[in-house]
């Protein structure tokens, strides 16, 4: 199991995975124990070891071999002190769970309202205005260029919700968050057209973080658990034709029944079956699958309440580069049922991925809430 957050390079991930592969067999049997101070975690989020294994050098990838604590599913877990991670410049705070004030007030009494710009239908690709909510999460790494590595959805005037290990220092690769967009279509155009030219969508926001509230039990529980995190935008947001904010689900509603069959959709710019440089929002139905079928195919893989899991149909499914993205049911209005968190090899046949149960932390969402 990953997250879904796209690596520093996509090509040496690839190249990585290879390398983890082909060894496993005798690493599975030398995991060191971490000590205090080096979380054990993915190999993609510990640049100094990373480097070790992609090295030509057969030293160097001798010496990766030493701090292998653990696995993902195909991926490796390593141990990674805390002087390889670059902590982000923005104000993290692992917030307590209890709020007697309340701040239902804030969330907007209009949501989820898209625009109907030229809609097509039955395409991967989303159109312009289609899904309003959807942010972009840049990061900043060691090369001082931008990436676009994460995903989320606004929720009110201030607040965009996404996964904590989008905003986590042991989980960014030494990368740094520093921008928010919304209103962003197809990153190759400084503007957003329909097909026809005649409508076009106001110019993109960008924001800075000022603050990611990471859920107190993120990866506690079990490994990613509580995969949620809110982050407070440095000024408000102007709603328009492009800019909307998503609807909060009810507090514990039960996700397979509301669906009742149905398949939500999930969106992002991440890796797809035929690119890793993807410029125009994606958007895929996903099925909805029951906790004991999604614990038996990613065994041994340990989920906990808070978690739940859409997709297993071959080339069907969110990945790298998806994560903190919403998954919602393409209804009016949308409403987030689903953060994209973690999952196994994108796409595979009877693998589901795992998401964060949204209305499972509606209450800690409102109540983190602030003017």
């Amino acid at each position: 199991m990953h997250p879904r957050l796209l690596p520093l390079s996509c090509a040496a991930a690839v190249t990585l995975l290879a390398l983890v592969t082909s060894g496993s067999a005798t690493r599975d049997r030398r995991q060191a124990r971490c000590s205090a101070g080096a979380p054990c975690i993915p190999i993609d989020s510990c640049p100094r070891v990373r480097a070790l294994f992609l090295s030509p050098n057969a030293g160097d990838k001798q010496r990766a071999q030493q701090p292998v604590c653990g696995r993902e599913g195909r991926r490796l877990k390593v141990c990674c002190a805390s002087s390889n991670v670059t902590p982000t410049p923005t104000t993290i705070t692992v917030t307590p769970t209890s709020n007697p004030g309340g701040n239902g007030q804030l969330l907007p009494s209009t949501c989820g309202q898209a625009n109907d710009l030229d809609k097509i239908f039955g395409g991967t690709n989303t159109v312009i205005g289609e899904f309003p909510w959807m942010a972009a999460l840049g990061y900043i790494g060691d090369n001082g260029s931008l990436g676009w590595n994460c995903g989320g959805a606004l929720i009110n005037d201030r607040y965009v919700l996404t996964a904590a290990h989008c905003g986590h220092p042991d989980f960014l690769s030494g990368f740094t968050l520093t921008t928010v967009r919304l209103g962003e279509h197809d990153f190759s155009k400084t503007q957003d057209c329909n097909s026809a030219a005649t409508k076009c969508l106001p110019p993109v926001q960008d924001f800075a973080p000022e603050q990611v509230i990471i859920h107190p039990s993120f990866n506690k529980r079990a490994s990613e658990s509580d995969d949620i995190a809110l982050i407070r935008l440095n000024r408000k947001v102007q709603f328009n034709a492009a800019v909307q904010p998503i609807c909060l689900p009810p507090a514990g509603l039960n996700l397979g029944s509301f669906l009742a069959g149905r398949d939500p959709v999930v969106i992002g710019w991440g890796i797809t079956q035929n690119t890793m440089n993807v410029q125009v929002l994606q958007k895929v139905a996903v099925p909805f699958v029951d906790f004991g079928t999604c614990k038996r195919a990613n065994a041994p893989e340990t989920l906990v309440s808070g978690q739940i899991c859409f997709g297993g149909r071959a080339g069907q499914d969110s990945c790298r580069g998806d994560s903190g993205g919403p998954l919602f049911l393409d209804a009016s209005p949308g409403t987030i049922l689903g953060i994209v968190s973690k999952g196994g090899p994108c796409g595979k046949a009877g693998v589901p991925a795992i998401y964060t149960d949204v209305p499972f932390y509606r209450g800690w969402i409102v109540q983190n809430l602030r003017p």
